[in-house]
């Protein structure tokens, strides 16, 4: 008898000891955060839009065109009704971004997990992963993709794919897709093998039920917006940038996050290199979702940001890990978590170490081939621990926007700046991310591109901005001046005028294309072929100056 008390006793400080060395790795992470927070300037451009929404200009960065530059209505929305109660959107933004990405970390450790050592393996891991770290902040919607792949996985791991179970698993996959609508990709497999596990003809129809929430808001996109997708896809994908040009950037992009953050590459290939020696098929087609990622960030370049497209994938990866069997003899785990120690000091400034002091040293640190340490560049502008000192936050840059009052503005970035200019200032940007217009236009000098991945520089054809400007047509190309008429019903017309959706139809299947002469935006325009004014439009990160790569100026890496 006192034998059977001493194993339950035993077995109950076990269990003890197991939950406060999690509770420990969660509170080392929720100080991790604390102390890498800060906001990115892209996050800006949707501040700008939540601003406008919550003010009655509707769903628009210009107030003045219905036009998408954000890629996560979801994360969107969330930052919407919580800016509508509570007025400070930059402590809003960090603090629901730290609840969410803690949540997604604790549900991965205790309910992902099926042994605790492993649990506390992965989220070691993820403390250690720059990627992962910067993005559980920054203003972007990691945090809650991150949350609602949780959430897909409690749901696809369980032992029997029900009809409930099955809804759940699209219902989640639909809103990880209405978040960030390329995020599908990871999901799109687990959706697919759950159906067959399902083995019913009816589970088509529940899969299409848990979209819904999709579908509904690509409806909607087009009678709003008149277009499918967001804006800065037409942007970043009309470029006449050859393939196979794209796929260098994209691989180089992976070598810059070896080189600047070595374990969250080294992590996703590990745990997709054991998925395939596990006798848990889930695993496996959780690894092809990573896989189908991993290409599609070769294919479109990757980013300029280093790590960010990373970030998501590495936080699977560690689902992955976390369900991998303990070894045997459980003292081996001290070996990964010593390499993961180890690895995660490699970086220049390691998370552990993180502090109020971060900051870009123009005359030490380079952009690499056109991609950057975000965090290190705005952390002195941005970051949490740099407030006390009496900034207006989100950043100290932008606030001189605040007094350039009404009219139109070219300008190349569009987050602090265009924040803080106020729903008066109409912002054309050279890479067309806000600009309907522009973001059909190719990239000029498009098969010699070198500028910076996602910035793809447009020559704003004469006469565009004195048009804005008037409201008279003043554009010296005809032939895009018609175009620009039909673009104008669909994004500044009454949304039920006559002839809107015959006209959105006709744009959408590429009807006034011919309208568009792309030899004669295709080439860089004279001045800058003779490096006159216009060569700062180029925007080229490799060529950057000391001054311009200044974390005071408004110039993004």
């Amino acid at each position: 008898m006192s034998e059977g008390n001493d194993l339950t006793v035993g077995a109950s400080e076990e269990n003890l000891y197991t939950r406060a060395l999690m509770a420990l790795m969660i509170i080392i992470y929720g100080a991790v955060l604390v102390r890498t927070a800060w906001i990115s300037d892209d996050a800006c451009i949707t501040f700008r839009t939540v601003e406008n929404f919550i003010n009655g200009y509707g769903l628009r960065y210009n107030p003045a065109e219905r036009v998408q530059t954000y890629t996560h209505p979801l994360w969107l929305f969330c930052l919407s009704v919580i800016h509508f109660f509570v007025d400070r959107i930059y402590y809003t933004s960090l603090a629901l971004s730290m609840g969410l990405s803690i949540f997604a970390v604790i549900l991965l450790g205790t309910r992902i997990a099926i042994f605790p050592l492993m649990g506390m393996l992965a989220i070691w891991a993820l403390i250690q992963s720059k990627a992962f770290v910067d993005y559980s902040t920054s203003g972007l919607e990691n945090p809650l993709t991150h949350l609602l792949l949780a959430g897909c996985a409690l749901v696809y791991f369980s032992p029997e794919m029900t009809r409930k179970r099955l809804f759940l698993l699209s219902l989640f996959s639909s809103l990880v897709a209405l978040n960030r609508l390329d995020a599908i990709l990871l999901v799109l497999p687990l959706v697919i093998h759950s159906m067959f596990r399902y083995r019913k003809l009816t589970g088509l129809f529940i899969i299409a039920l848990g979209f819904l929430p999709l579908i509904a808001w690509e409806c909607f996109s087009v009678v709003y917006y008149g277009f499918p997708f967001p804006n800065t896809a037409y942007a970043k994908l009309n470029t006449g940038i050859p393939m196979m040009r794209l796929a260098k950037q994209g691989i180089l992009y992976f070598f810059d996050s070896l080189d600047k953050d070595p374990i969250t590459l080294l992590g996703i290939f590990v745990a997709v290199f054991f998925s395939w020696f596990s006798k848990d098929t889930k695993l496996r087609v959780l690894s092809v979702g990573i896989a189908l990622y991993l290409v599609y960030i070769v294919k479109i370049g990757g980013d300029f940001m280093s790590g960010r497209f990373f970030a998501t994938p590495f936080f699977l990866s560690m689902m992955i890990l976390s369900r991998l069997p303990v070894p045997s003899n459980a003292a081996f785990l001290s070996v990964p978590f010593a390499l993961v120690l180890l690895f995660g000091f490699l970086p220049e400034t390691p998370n552990l170490m993180s502090d109020g002091k971060l900051d870009w040293d123009p005359k030490v640190n380079r952009f690499n081939k056109g991609i950057a340490d975000e965090r290190k560049f705005y952390f002195q502008r941005t970051g949490l621990l740099t407030i006390d000192r009496g900034w207006v936050m989100p950043d100290k840059g932008g606030r001189r926007a605040s007094t350039f009052g009404p009219g139109v503005e070219k300008m190349t970035t569009l987050g602090f700046h265009g924040y803080h200019a106020g729903p008066d200032r109409h912002l054309v940007d050279i890479w067309g991310l806000a600009d309907p217009l522009i973001a059909r236009l190719p990239t000029y000098g498009a098969p010699t591109w070198s500028n910076r991945i996602g910035h793809f520089t447009r020559h704003i054809p004469e006469g565009y901005l004195e048009t804005l400007e008037t409201g008279e047509d003043s554009m010296e190309d005809r032939d895009l001046a018609d175009y620009f008429q039909h673009l104008t019903l669909i994004v500044r017309g009454d949304i039920g005028a006559p002839n809107r959706f015959r006209t959105i139809w006709k744009m959408n299947t590429g009807a006034y294309d011919h309208l568009i002469d792309f030899e004669r935006y295709i080439r860089p325009p004279r001045d800058l072929e003779t490096g006159g004014d216009g060569e700062e439009e180029r925007g080229n990160a490799d060529e950057l100056t000391n001054e311009t790569a200044d974390p005071g100026s408004n110039n993004e890496p």
